[in-house]
């Protein structure tokens, strides 16, 4: 089992959270509440989270997640990642979906906990504040590796172990390439280093664009509601 070697990594803490994106999260959490109070009888309206965060298509956005500092850390940690542990493939999905991949809850579970704490109190206010909507247990949260040498062409496909999907660069620039396609939509080219990427994936077609060159790294959330998905297995036995 991979020890994290930053303790700042490892903290359940804001720190590395976007102070705007943040302070942003924190104004609206008390209208979140007023409107899950109220049983969906009045709507929500506008929050402060919809001045940071933007549409590029429908349902489709994008916000600035981590800061930079952040980043360029788990960057430095990654090296350490890859010399004990390695990046794999998953094995069950088809060829043209495999990525190189670390899965943090496996491999790296202090990583994973502060990642929680992200989703919990960052990423699950923004939905609840865009959609209305709890989407707050991961499926798996990892960090993926887009390269020449170890990912063929993408194909199209749904996340169908995701209702949602984040999709967060960490180092935008150093390779060309990259990016992700979404059906009858068009192309988004790779944001920038921190920002977050975030759709309903298990509803829209998307695929991940070729890197032509160098190593283009993400850290990948894939989140569900895991009370719906349990109703719902109850009410099919």
């Amino acid at each position: 089992m991979y020890q994290v070697k930053n303790y700042l990594l490892s903290m359940q803490s804001h720190w590395m959270i976007n102070h705007t994106t943040y302070q942003a999260v924190q104004d609206s959490v008390p209208k979140i509440i007023k409107f899950k109070a109220g049983e969906g009888v009045e709507a929500m309206g506008k929050t402060p989270v919809h001045d940071v965060v933007k549409k590029i298509h429908p349902d489709i956005y994008k916000v600035p997640l981590f800061r930079r500092k952040f980043c360029s850390l788990l960057m430095k940690e990654i090296e350490h990642m890859k010399r004990e542990i390695g990046f794999q493939p998953n094995e069950d999905e088809d060829e043209l979906r495999q990525i190189p991949e670390i899965v943090l809850r496996d491999h790296a579970p202090e990583l994973y906990r502060s990642m929680w704490f992200v989703v919990q109190t960052v990423l699950n206010p923004i939905f609840n504040a865009i959609w209305q909507r709890d989407c707050a247990d991961p499926a798996t949260i990892q960090i993926a590796n887009y390269n020449l040498k170890d990912k063929k062409q993408g194909s199209w496909h749904h996340d169908e172990s995701s209702d949602i999907s984040v999709v967060v660069p960490l180092n935008t620039g150093k390779y060309v390439g990259g990016g992700t396609a979404f059906h009858n939509y068009g192309e988004v080219a790779p944001l920038p280093t921190g920002h977050a990427l975030f759709f309903p994936s298990f509803t829209h077609l998307h695929k991940g664009l070729p890197v032509e060159s160098g190593d283009r790294y993400l850290l990948v959330f894939w989140l569900n509601n895991a009370k719906r998905i349990v109703d719902l297995y109850e009410k099919i036995i």
